[in-house]
């Protein structure tokens, strides 16, 4: 090896070297600051708070997941086997060759209605000619929408039980029948 390149080998090896002492040196006394610090109370309560900390965020739950898990607890235990009997009407059909269309409510080819009930998510398909009897027996509501989506339907029955929950189900009925056109 030529002496010039062993003198800068020897000089770079001798600089790694003390970098390295350094940073030894310097972790040494990070890890007895560490030390120090964790013998104080006040550090360690804080330790301890950040620790049920992390473990209560993994209880945190939103309020509505908080209610759907009820409302599907409640479904199974039977809670949508007695309704209010409102009905958000969602069209009038005609069969074509074993496929339901949608026509207009007034059409003469109109064959029957479809009513779902906004509680329980009961669907009545009723006869057009006996549209009259059946909606002078149920509460109706009607949508703007053309076609009502089961979102909507979430939505309504959400609304209701809502404001069943808060102000009791008398005053969720009149406010659901007046939020909606209804017969």
């Amino acid at each position: 090896m030529k002496e010039k390149l062993l003198e800068e080998f020897k000089k770079e090896y001798a600089d790694r070297l003390q970098e390295k002492e350094d940073n030894d040196r310097r972790f040494r006394v990070l890890l007895e600051r560490k030390a120090i610090m964790e013998n104080s109370p006040i550090i360690r309560d804080y330790v301890e708070l950040c620790e049920q900390i992390e473990k209560e965020e993994g209880n945190f739950a939103y309020s509505e997941e908080i209610y759907l898990e009820t409302l599907w607890d409640y479904e199974d235990k039977g809670l949508m086997d007695e309704t209010n009997d409102i009905f958000l009407y969602a069209g009038t059909f005609m069969t074509d060759f074993a496929v339901e269309k949608r026509v207009d409510r007034d059409s003469i080819y109109g064959e029957f209605d479809r009513y779902i009930n906004i509680e329980s998510f009961d669907e009545i398909l009723n006869p057009v000619e006996d549209r009259e009897v059946f909606e002078t027996k149920h509460k109706i509501i009607f949508s703007d929408v053309l076609e009502p989506t089961k979102y909507m339907l979430y939505e309504i029955r959400d609304e209701f039980i809502n404001d069943s929950l808060s102000e009791g189900q008398e005053i969720a009925c009149k406010k659901i029948l007046s939020r909606y056109k209804k017969n």
